[in-house]
């Protein structure tokens, strides 16, 4: 077994991990000028003095999601079927798109008049949207070699 056809598992292994660990670390810190600050989680928004608003579920559904079909994807990779393998990768693809989307919504909505600070945990679905493309071409080129092995011929002189 060849460790550079079958690359694309160890990047579909990094992108669960990524999204498992990022969908319980904050994402985001409002702060205002009165000092009050406040988390913004993939399930809620946790503010200072103990309360919470509950209606951020979407990117925890949307993140979620995305395990899911990754975990699936990762299970898929061990046969051949190629075309359902990158069909699922440009799905998470698109999840992770959408992510961000409603991120950038919840912030513009929450922000009001306090300032917003991305936390480090922001970034997991975009490294995991990169490591997506990486896996994507990681499929092609193990269905390419597939390919190749399977209808190659010799011509006799």
């Amino acid at each position: 077994m060849n460790i550079e056809k079958y690359v694309h598992q160890i990047w579909l292994s990094v992108i669960c991990i990524l999204l498992l660990v990022g969908l319980f670390l904050p994402v985001g810190q409002f702060s205002n000028e009165e000092g009050a600050t406040a988390l913004l989680t993939n399930f809620r928004i946790n503010y200072i003095e103990g309360t919470h608003g509950a209606g951020m579920w979407a990117l925890a559904v949307l993140q979620i999601a995305a395990l899911a079909v990754a975990l699936f994807e990762l299970l898929l990779s061990g046969f051949r079927n190629f075309v359902l393998q990158k069909r699922l990768i440009v799905f998470i693809s698109l999840l992770l798109i959408g992510y961000y989307i409603i991120y950038v919504v919840y912030v513009l909505l929450a922000k009001g008049d306090a300032s917003f600070i991305p936390l480090w945990a922001a970034s997991f679905p975009l490294i995991s949207l990169i490591f997506c493309y990486m896996t994507f071409h990681g499929v092609q080129k193990a269905e390419a070699d597939i390919i190749a092995r399977a209808s190659g011929f010799r011509l006799r002189d």
